[in-house]
């Protein structure tokens, strides 16, 4: 199976995502999808967000995106060819009800099977038109895709939901296991009256769950109330009074003061039927958040026994960020959109891998801070070691800093420090020099894809070759990679492409860049350019001139 069908699902969720632009990426998505089947169209219709239709003329396909499926219709005029995919669902975006080709046009026919395949609680359908009846392999690509799709979905309605009524758009940004179950809790817990009580570190996203706990669920449309119990405004009975018919947010009641603590059972609805009174506060809705362990809270006296009882219903510990190292790349680029940066111009593969050695004691409220910072206080071009080491030298830990990435004023003796290499480099210099006994730690799958590399970097591989290499299933390679490695593959190859870039401009001062490019595997010297200043931090030239 191509690799580009393979990271559909995985792209869907890459960072963060506007509500409006929530179809332009299906359609790109669905693209790739189709190009990699014997569909003669495909049409997914989302009720929140309008409908994709893909229809196939000849070996190309057309594109056309509604607000909503009544407005989806076929205009029947051939237009100019776009370049490409993205070109294609500009020009589908710009026009809704439009269509643009992919390539040449040629007259088309109908399908001759229909697959429909519902995303789940009227979030939409996907409508697949087939000349014969698919087999169930390719039918299990378009459910995974589906499942993904109707969180994508969720999360945009959330999105939305966020910037009307609470006036700033809130976004669940990664795939990571851990966040998935948190969403999966989110859903579930949605739709329920029952309290909800959400412990975690500092820093870690506490009112955004409990935000969309309500946000999620039927209750979107009532009151969303939140009480800094700290330092809480008014009384408990006016709190329940504006919360009527919908959430109240107690955040952070484990400072809530043991008065307090004694005045909200008068008018919480005991489920437990501690108390009979309250019966008129019944519709209010309870999310309380802490950073402390209630339960030994009220161990030691400082909690009351009987709130925490009646709280202890539905129970969540947000797990910090450095459980979520697959989270840190999504995180980090929504971070710089959020801020008005330009994700691709501002990432480099040092601060990714520096973000995930981190142990970030305050979470997502310290990561925040580091990435605007740095964004901020860097000169234009990505965030490398330097940048780090400068402005942010608490995160840097034990990086190894080549003297071209150094201004004048940062020079050291960096022989005389001997950090430890970052992780992805120590298994990169690995592969390269074809050591398997320093590999034998890792899986044997992995180990022989890295010997692979390490041998065929300069060739054109995909992550099906690799994978039949490894004697493991794409899917599970992938795996291996991000679990032992910490990287993805195609990044991994990335770096060993320019590591031999490394050598070969230290040894070679008469190599042109361009053959340089182009005997370690780029074909594009653009591409190389990026990638060389991304890893390394600065320009293949600078660096060829630092000796």
């Amino acid at each position: 199976m191509p690799t580009a069908r393979m990271s559909v699902n995985e792209d869907l969720f890459d960072g963060c995502l506007h509500h409006s632009q929530l179809p332009g990426r299906l359609a790109a998505a669905l693209c790739r999808l189709a190009q990699g089947a014997s569909l003669r169209e495909v049409e997914l219709r989302l009720e929140a967000f309008g409908s994709v239709r893909l229809h196939r003329q000849g070996q190309d396909w057309q594109i056309a995106l509604a607000p909503d499926a009544a407005s989806l219709r076929k205009t029947g005029d051939a237009r100019a060819p776009a370049t490409g995919v993205d070109d294609a669902v500009r020009a589908a975006e710009a026009r809704p009800g439009d269509e643009r080709a992919i390539g040449a046009s040629a007259p088309s026919q109908g399908p001759d099977c229909v697959c429909v395949l519902d995303a789940g609680r009227e979030t939409g359908e996907l409508r697949l038109g087939w000349p014969q009846p698919p087999d169930e392999a390719e039918l299990e690509i378009w459910r995974a895709f589906l499942s993904r799709c109707a969180k994508l979905v969720r999360r945009c309605e959330f999105q939305r939901w966020s910037e009307q009524r609470l006036g700033r758009a809130l976004w669940l940004v990664g795939s990571s296991q851990p966040l998935l179950e948190m969403e999966q809790f989110i859903e579930r817990t949605s739709h329920s009256r029952l309290p909800v009580v959400l412990s975690g570190e500092p820093g870690t996203e506490k009112a955004m769950l409990a935000a969309a706990i309500h946000g999620y669920g039927p209750l979107r449309e009532r009151a969303f109330v939140e009480i800094n119990c700290a330092e809480p405004l008014g009384t408990p009975e006016q709190w329940f009074q504006r919360a009527r018919g919908g959430t109240l947010f107690l955040s952070g009641i484990d400072q809530l003061a043991p008065a307090l603590q004694a005045q909200l059972p008068q008018f919480m609805h005991s489920h437990l039927a501690q108390w009979l009174g309250g019966a008129q506060m019944a519709d209010v809705r309870i999310i309380a958040a802490s950073t402390a362990d209630l339960a030994q809270l009220v161990q030691e006296g400082a909690f009351s026994a009987a709130l925490f009882m009646e709280l202890d219903f539905l129970s969540l510990v947000i797990p910090p960020l450095r459980q979520r190292p697959e989270d840190i790349a999504p995180l980090v680029r929504a971070i710089l959109l959020r801020h008005g940066f330009e994700a691709q111009e501002k990432i480099s593969h040092t601060l990714i891998a520096t973000c995930q050695a981190h142990r970030w004691p305050e979470n997502l409220f310290e990561l925040e801070r580091v990435i605007a910072r740095l964004a901020v206080m860097s000169n234009g071009g990505p965030i490398g070691q330097a940048d780090i080491l400068q402005h942010t030298p608490w995160v840097a830990g034990q990086l190894r800093v080549p003297a071209c990435s150094l201004r004048q004023d940062q020079t050291r003796d960096i022989d005389e420090q001997a950090p430890e290499l970052p992780a992805a480099e120590r298994w990169v210099r690995c592969a390269v020099a074809g050591d398997a006994g320093a590999l034998k730690s890792l899986h044997d799958g992995l180990r022989r894809a890295l010997l692979y590399l390490g041998e065929h970097y300069m060739q054109s591989i995909t992550l099906g070759q690799l994978a039949a290499q490894a004697h493991v299933s794409p899917s599970h390679l992938t795996y291996l990679f991000r679990s032992e490695l910490g990287i993805a593959f195609k990044p991994f190859l990335q770096c060993i492409r320019v590591h031999k870039a490394k050598e070969i401009l230290s040894g070679n001062v008469r190599k042109r860049i361009t053959e340089v490019a182009g005997s370690v595997g780029f074909a594009d010297l653009s591409h190389f350019e990026k990638s060389f200043r991304r890893i390394v931090g600065c320009s293949a030239r600078e660096f060829r001139r630092s000796g």
